[in-house]
């Protein structure tokens, strides 16, 4: 009778025990929202494209190492817009020679006629006075106007001249913004973490072919379920663990909210999948994202036990 009784004593204790982990389970499942997100940094990863298609001729960056804004990491073959370049610089100083001597040749014309203008005027006094013919002083009117419209013409092509030395000047400004095109060069601060392409390969334009990680914060973005979506601020505590994991990979604050909801989840693997279902996006600050791999699959546990 005293075995029966120490076993039924045992029987309700751990039963007890069992009740009491349940609410604690419980209670603590109740005061926890969780959500599926990732890691990324805070910039988001930089996918790095070019604006013009081309033949790979050098790299200079590849995975792991560290660049600066205006890092040139590849050079696409660009010999058509080098020789382009030297052509239309050719131009130009070819243009610019003839505008020389065009100015030249003006300030020389304007010389004779403001000596053939005097010499005018004095055959004109000595015809009125009986000592000069006519015939003279229609030859020197006549080359007096020859040098009027010789200048007026030089003039006009010095104009000429001029615009089409700025037009070169533009095409080469032109060309040198497509040969620039070729050179790929980083728009931040950060580190490599992909390169797609190999010296003799093609890149299209608008075709992602590196990845950057800019410098910055890591943060987790996750998703909130609709039903638990009001219940998300800034400021709230949590951390993120691997997916069906209990253990902690680092603890974060919220400090961003959407203020609306997506029909369908970011981290969708297929087309159809779950669409009717609605979610809230947040980000998450992590505390401790050291020995975190980006894109890492996690889930985000936030603690509303604050809330009223």
């Amino acid at each position: 009778m005293l075995l029966i009784s120490i076993f039924t004593a045992c029987d309700n204790k751990s039963e007890k025990e069992n009740q009491e982990k349940e609410i604690a389970k419980q209670t603590i499942a109740f005061n926890q929202i969780v959500g599926i997100g990732k890691v990324i940094p805070e910039n988001d990863i930089i996918q790095l494209s070019s604006p013009v298609n081309g033949i790979v001729r050098k790299i200079y960056k590849t995975e792991n190492d560290t660049v600066g804004i205006g890092t040139v990491i590849l050079e696409l073959d660009h010999q058509l817009e080098d020789a382009k370049l030297v052509q239309l610089n050719n131009e130009l100083k070819t243009q610019a020679a003839q505008i020389k001597v065009d100015e030249a040749n003006v300030t020389d014309y304007d010389a004779k006629i403001n000596n053939a203008k005097p010499e005018l005027q004095h055959l004109q006094n000595l015809l009125l006075k009986g000592a000069e013919t006519q015939q003279t002083v229609d030859d020197a009117t006549t080359s007096l106007k020859s040098l009027n419209a010789n200048l007026t013409r030089l003039e006009a092509s010095v104009n000429v001249s001029k615009s089409k030395l700025q037009e070169t000047k533009a095409a080469v400004n032109t060309a040198r913004i497509e040969r620039d095109q070729k050179i790929i060069t980083s728009p931040v601060n950060g580190r490599m973490l992909e390169l797609t392409v190999l010296i003799g390969g093609s890149v299209a334009i608008q075709q992602s072919f590196a990845q950057i990680n800019p410098e910055g914060k890591t943060i987790a973005i996750c998703e909130i379920d609709e039903m638990n979506a009001e219940k998300i601020f800034v400021g709230q505590k949590g951390w993120i663990r691997n997916v069906g994991s209990t253990d902690s990979l680092s603890t974060g604050i919220v400090y961003f909210t959407s203020s609306f909801l997506n029909k369908k989840s970011l981290f969708t693997d297929q087309s159809g999948e779950k669409e009717d279902r609605r979610v809230r996006t947040i980000k998450m600050m992590l505390d401790h994202p050291d020995n975190l791999l980006l894109n890492t699959r996690v889930e985000c546990v936030i603690d509303i036990s604050g809330n009223q």
